[in-house]
């Protein structure tokens, strides 16, 4: 199948489920192909027909936006190296989690999460450790005796009750010998915890196009934190140094066709994550380029604080709500 058809599909099986879906982000390089929000779920996804072709640095980007964006992230994906990938097991790559479109449908249709994930050795089950002590003792049987039930040993009981993951014939064993439902779903939604994560300092800029390098300068002295992104449409995520503030999806360039393709991709994202987006050009006679608010350097020199932009976007993104009524 081609990737193209791949993406459709997933957007597709996303939108039946009841997700506001954005368009595809058609454009090169690209870290993640759409957006997808379920009331306070909120998806960034990656579709690759061979999910080796993750590389690192596009996963990393993928969870800086989830950082920063309040997003999990999903690779929906046929096959890797070593051939087809299981229906209903969940694969991991880079800390990403990894589904087939068939898993995918499962989950968001029908509320069915998978109950068992890869690791390096196989497939294991995360267990229901109080659930499984509590079944053992409740039964009256010892450490000793549980494990030559289920073929393993003494200590891995123990882990198994401290919150160790098992194999699934362990699993299955334990489940059977204490008729006892201990094997929990996996939820891909919760794999990735973006609170935890701690996006790695970023390097400073050596090649940045001179443009982009002032309108950086002109942010930070504004108050924002600016984050580059380099496989996205928008160029950065702007975020005001203060408490809880929400990052903006901050596209630069100068006004042209290809600028409007990117404005258009962000304009979609930026209705399907709740955040405001903008695009700073040199020089423009417009306002908005599809849908997107446009702010020129000039005009974003007059400004004196994260405030006042964050007005002006809004602004004008209300007028162009207004201009297509």
């Amino acid at each position: 199948m081609l990737r193209g058809d791949l993406i459709e599909q997933v957007r597709a099986v996303l939108a039946r489920a009841g997700f506001t879906v954005s368009d595809r982000c058609d454009l090169r390089p690209v870290s993640f192909d759409l957006v997808a929000r379920r009331d306070k779920e909120l998806a960034m996804v990656k579709v690759l027909g061979n999910v080796d072709a993750l590389s690192e640095p596009i996963a990393q980007e993928i969870k800086v936006l989830c950082k920063f964006l309040d997003a999990r992230p999903i690779l929906v994906g046929l096959r890797a190296g070593a051939g087809a990938l299981e229906d209903g097991v969940i694969y991991n790559r880079h800390d990403i989690p990894i589904m087939t479109p068939p898993t995918l449908e499962r989950y968001v249709l029908h509320g069915e999460a998978p109950m068992v994930f890869a690791a390096p050795g196989g497939f294991y089950v995360h267990l229901d450790a109080a659930a499984l002590r509590r079944a053992r003792e409740e039964a009256q049987v010892s450490l000793g005796v549980m494990a030559q039930l289920a073929g393993v040993s003494r200590r891995a009981i123990q882990m198994y009750e401290e919150g160790m993951s098992a194999s699934i014939d362990a699993a299955m064993r334990l489940e059977e010998a204490l008729q006892s439902d201990l094997i929990q779903p996996v939820d891909p939604f919760a794999a990735f915890d973006p609170t935890r994560f701690a996006p790695p300092q970023q390097a400073a800029p050596t090649d940045e196009d001179p443009m982009q390098a002032a309108v950086r300068r002109m942010l930070e002295s504004l108050g924002y934190q600016v984050r580059a992104t380099h496989r996205s449409p928008f160029n950065a995520l702007s975020t005001p140094d203060t408490p809880k503030a929400e990052s903006l999806l901050t596209g630069m360039g100068t006004d042209s066709p290809q600028l409007r393709r990117r404005a258009r991709v962000v304009t979609s994202v930026s209705r399907v994550t709740g955040r405001p987006g903008f695009f700073i050009v040199e020089r423009t006679t417009r306002t908005s380029l599809e849908g997107m608010p446009v702010v020129t350097r000039e005009e974003l020199r007059r400004l004196d604080d994260p405030v006042a932009v964050l007005e002006l976007i809004l602004e004008r993104q209300s007028r162009e709500a207004a201009s297509d009524l």
